[in-house]
């Protein structure tokens, strides 16, 4: 259009130009008006186009101010020193401020004082580069809402072109929704693998308890459990080595699983050798309380079943009551990175594990045990069962059967009433009631005071048999009786060897005293041919009497009184010599020491008036009578007397003293003690005094003492022998006292009979 108006001005001019000239050209100038009204007419034409095409420009323009000021963005523009000066509504609002308070503001204003750095350098990456870059600010927070989370605006910027001065057109989102919406994403998601992490500890725990329970055999329990931790970490193979500890020379392989496809073969030998590579290994695994990713997998190629494992993952087991163990992972084929998760997953399978090995370590001494138990109760020397309260058998082992000569079944149809001779049958139910009852039986036998019963039970074929029984109550937690246990001896030939030993050792006494009548035989036959030789004489004077004067009767009365009397002395000399020598059958009684001791005095008279002896009995106050067999007890006096005589053989007349002390020591027990003034013990060795046939008499048998010692321990007593001060020996004994409730119940011996310490109240053998 400007060239044609160009053009037509030109063709005017010269049209003009030739008019000037001359007329001619009217038809040139028909031709030009025409042109210029045509033209006119497109001018119009195209006025009214432009007048069109202005409304709509218009119309777009305001449109476009709209789109701007209403767009759901926000548009700024901002010079090179970050002032705004130019932003839409959008904008506007967006920064909480009005259109006209913003123009000429700083936008770093508006921005959280920790972001307003990176709008720096984001404002100076946009002036250096054409392109668009962005950037996510927080605004600042409002006063109002102080504490509220800020918003934050993601901001698209890029340089104007041909700006002058610089200015940067901005972009600004508010994602925070968006990023509000994220974050909750992320939590869920991180929520989700939280619950799946648990789900996967948890159902690995329960298939590790599972696993623990399905099978008794150790082995068989190991090797399941290695195979849910193999299925549960999602490895090739797993594997458990014993001990994780680097001193070691070897280590066993406890357990080992891998899948079928992969590669190798389990090692045939259970044992390893310590190398090198392997200690590192453990050391890695003892130096950290996390699973250790082995930094060189290929070390220990046995681990891998003769191939290079990958990606191996270690951790030490580490269980209470053992050494620690070494549980491994790998893969045989491709690399892993094990995650954060299946670390906690090992970590916490490590640690069930150790549990679980505890536990197996219990177990396997609870079968040990049982292996024992049952080995000692079926195989032991002794019958053992165990009753109930009732006394019904609940268990018997085959020694038991034998014994009594009852099958298993049999017996556990009977009570032990049924088996009790009847006679020891109120002493059984009194142990039983006893042990079950008072507590203070478990203290004694926890202080090693073991009781038992001496018993007779009647075999299947009715014959008895002598028992000892020993009889402890289990109880449970509270203190009630759930059985008893019960061990059964056979002591059968033990008392048939007692019965034997029993008469044995009388006839050893018997012949001891017999022996003892032997060395006193000499100074018997002198006391008894005293009043023989009386009789003789007093009988040849009746006779005579009666010759030659038959009428005195008064002289012959007197004759036959004596020769009465002394025939009395000779018979109780005769008595007494009988009874001391005869056999009979001992049986512990109360006694009467004081008494005891005055028949040994008198029994040894003559022979302590041959030795020219004097004895002296002092009895102590309130001494009670004793535990033992009289004739017994006075064989050990008459040894204890004649060895005193026969110490002080060399002892000079007048200084031949024996002294018999007898008291009551504070254990309520009667000492018996024989002093003299001979030799004493010097010549003799203490250790070996009372043993048998140990003497120091020339002719000794060496049987006194030994047959005194047993007598006394036999009684529950002792004897021993201690210088006396001032030359000589001590020989003491005592007996257990014997205190009944009544004091009537003591012998008859007579108050007068007894004195305090003091004069004594027996003198014998005065040298006449």
């Amino acid at each position: 259009m400007t060239r044609f108006d160009q053009a037509s001005d030109e063709q005017l001019i010269r049209l003009l130009a030739e008019l000037e000239r001359g007329d001619k050209g009217s038809d040139e100038l028909t031709c030009l008006v025409h042109e210029l009204l045509v033209h006119q007419i497109e001018l119009e034409q195209q006025n009214r186009e432009l007048l069109a095409v202005r409304a709509v420009l218009e119309e777009s323009r305001e449109r476009y101010a709209d789109l701007y000021d209403f767009a759901p963005v926000g548009y700024l523009s901002i010079d090179a020193a970050g002032r705004i000066q130019n932003i839409n509504l959008t904008g506007a609002k967006l920064l909480g401020q009005s259109r006209d308070r913003l123009i000429g503001r700083a936008f770093s204003t508006y921005i959280a004082r920790d972001d307003r750095m990176l709008l720096k350098a984001h404002i100076a990456d946009a002036l250096q580069s054409k392109a668009f870059g962005s950037c996510e600010l927080r605004l600042r927070p409002d006063k109002v809402t102080l504490g509220a989370e800020p918003s934050i605006l993601r901001l698209e910027s890029a340089l104007e072109a041909a700006s002058t001065p610089a200015r940067i057109r901005v972009i600004l989102s508010d994602i925070t929704e968006r990023r509000q919406a994220e974050h909750e994403r992320r939590q869920r998601d991180i929520a989700a693998a939280a619950a799946e992490s648990r789900h996967r500890l948890v159902s690995g725990l329960e298939r590790l308890s599972a696993a623990m329970t399905a099978a008794f055999d150790p082995k068989t329990v190991l090797n399941d459990l290695l195979r849910v931790v193999q299925d549960l970490l999602r490895a090739d193979r797993a594997w458990l080595l014993y001990p994780c500890d680097p001193d070691a020379t070897e280590v066993r392989i406890l357990a080992e699983t891998a899948v079928p496809s992969c590669p190798g073969e389990p090692p045939t030998d259970r044992a390893i050798p310590t190398d090198e590579p392997l200690r590192r290994l453990i050391r890695a695994a003892l130096n950290a309380s996390d699973p250790v990713q082995d930094p060189n997998p290929s070390a220990v190629p046995m681990l891998g079943g003769g191939f290079a494992p990958r990606s191996r993952l270690i951790i030490a087991v580490r269980p209470e009551g053992d050494r620690p163990s070494l549980l491994g992972l790998h893969l045989c084929r491709v690399e892993r990175t094990w995650s954060e998760d299946d670390l906690t997953l090992v970590r916490a399978l490590a640690g069930r594990l150790a549990d679980i090995l505890d536990v197996l370590a219990v177990r396997r001494a609870l079968t040990e045990s049982e292996e024992r138990f049952r080995a000692t109760f079926e195989q032991a020397a002794v019958g053992i069962c165990h009753l109930d309260a009732e006394g019904f058998f609940l268990r018997v082992n085959q020694k038991l059967c034998i014994i009594l000569g009852y099958t298993q079944e049999e017996l556990l149809a009977r009570t032990c009433r049924d088996l009790v001779h009847p006679e020891d049958h109120d002493g059984l139910m009194q142990y039983i009631a006893r042990i079950g009852e008072d507590m203070s039986y478990a203290r004694d036998r926890d202080r090693g005071e073991a009781q038992s019963l001496e018993m007779r039970h009647i075999g299947k074929s009715g014959q008895t048999i002598w028992c000892n029984l020993t009889m402890a109550a289990v109880r449970d937690s509270s203190g009630g009786l759930r059985y008893f246990i019960a061990v059964i001896e056979d002591i059968s030939a033990r008392k048939q060897l007692e019965e034997r030993e029993f008469r044995h050792r009388h006839a050893l006494f018997r012949v001891g005293r017999i022996s003892t009548m032997g060395e006193m035989s000499s100074a018997i036959a002198h006391e008894v041919a005293q009043p023989l030789m009386g009789i003789s004489t007093y009988a040849g004077g009746a006779l005579e009497r009666i010759d030659s004067a038959p009428g005195e009767i008064e002289p012959l009365r007197l004759a036959l009184r004596e020769i009465s009397r002394l025939a009395a002395r000779a018979g109780r000399i005769i008595e007494r010599i009988r009874d001391f020598s005869k056999q009979h059958a001992s049986a512990p009684r109360p006694i009467d020491p004081v008494a005891i001791s005055r028949a040994a005095i008198g029994m040894i008279e003559p022979e302590i008036r041959t030795n020219g002896v004097q004895i002296e009995l002092r009895v102590g106050a309130d001494v009670p009578c004793a535990i033992g067999d009289p004739v017994e007890i006075e064989q050990v006096l008459i040894n204890l007397l004649m060895n005193g005589m026969e110490a002080m053989r060399d002892t000079p007349p007048t200084e031949r003293r024996l002294h018999v002390t007898i008291e009551r020591t504070d254990r309520d027990q009667v000492r018996v003690a024989v002093a003299d003034r001979g030799v004493g013990l010097e010549r003799t060795d203490p250790r070996r005094l009372f043993d048998p046939f140990y003497t120091t008499k020339e002719g000794g048998t060496g049987l006194g003492l030994s047959m005194s010692r047993t007598i006394v321990d036999f009684y529950g007593g002792r004897i021993w022998a201690e210088p006396r001060p001032g030359g000589g020996a001590v020989f003491a004994f005592t007996l257990p006292g014997h205190l009944p409730d009544d004091s009537t119940e003591r012998s008859p011996a007579s108050p007068a009979d007894r004195t305090l310490d003091g004069p004594p109240d027996t003198a014998i053998g005065d040298p006449q």
